[in-house]
């Protein structure tokens, strides 16, 4: 295998004003943006050539064998019956949380057809974490309800579990970029629009310093742990930029990507 690729990374240019993002709400239609985005050639390590020392607390990733129970991702009852346990018992296992709860699942596919049989979305190619300080919170009110006060006052984090569903990955593979590499001042907020609630994220602009790595070929027995968002502020890392990017490698023959992202809530007792 290559040690690494040059391939193009998204990222947003700031303008000074607030770009908006717009989740698809219909089945197969294409996310939304506006604001002004670029795409900069960037190596992007290829992790397999490394030692599997990834930490969520460290470079805000891990990457672990995983084999799921559920046969089919795209069946609702399978996610709810057998695989919200399994991403939970992974969280607290890498995390050290004393509880994790599963609340998203979000597929994803490169395949139009297949968005639209399996009402996915496309592939992100932004270089983002998906919460801010505010939109972290208010998840935890609207997921935990009548718990939310009393969880908000201590350690709390989200992360994100994603995997192949279908097969190994050879098209718009996953980058994901070092927490040790980036700087606040280099993200910026962008308010996140759905159907039912108004949200944000943090998109990121070009950084030539960004450490970006990647696994590829990964198969449905494999996953990539992405830590989003923690309270923490003791130096241990609070996220992990991440972005889907056009494998410049990959063969023309390649099967569409089909994945699963599925968030988690973790909290603590400190």
């Amino acid at each position: 295998m290559v040690e690494s690729i040059q391939a193009p990374i998204g990222y947003l240019v700031d303008t000074g004003e607030l770009p908006v993002f717009y989740q698809s709400d219909v089945a197969g239609e294409r996310t939304n943006f506006e604001g002004e985005r670029e795409f900069r050639p960037m190596r992007v390590k290829n992790a397999r050539e490394r030692p599997n020392t990834f930490t969520l607390d460290r470079e805000g990733f891990a990457f672990v064998a995983h084999h799921s129970a559920v046969s089919d991702f795209y069946e609702d009852g399978q996610l709810a019956e057998v695989y919200n346990a399994e991403a939970e018992a992974l969280v607290r296992e890498h995390l050290g949380a004393t509880r994790a709860l599963v609340f998203d699942h979000t597929r994803r596919s490169s395949s139009q057809n297949i968005r639209e049989a399996h009402n996915a979305r496309d592939p992100a190619n932004a270089a983002h974490t998906d919460y801010t300080d505010w939109s972290a919170r208010n998840r935890v009110t609207a997921v935990m309800e009548n718990e939310a006060e009393g969880l908000l006052e201590k350690r709390f984090a989200i992360v994100n579990v994603w995997r192949s569903t279908a097969g190994i990955i050879e098209e718009w593979p996953l980058g994901l970029c070092s927490w040790g590499s980036v700087t606040d001042d280099r993200l910026h907020t962008v308010e996140r629009r759905a159907y039912n609630r108004v949200g944000q994220t943090r998109h990121a602009s070009f950084d030539p310093d960004n450490d970006w790595y990647y696994f590829p070929k990964m198969t449905p027995d494999e996953a990539i742990l992405i830590k989003n968002y923690d309270t923490a502020m003791d130096g241990r890392a609070r996220y992990a930029l991440h972005t889907s990017f056009d494998d410049p490698t990959a063969p023309n023959t390649a099967p569409p990507r089909e994945s699963l992202e599925t968030r988690v809530l973790a909290f603590f007792d400190d």
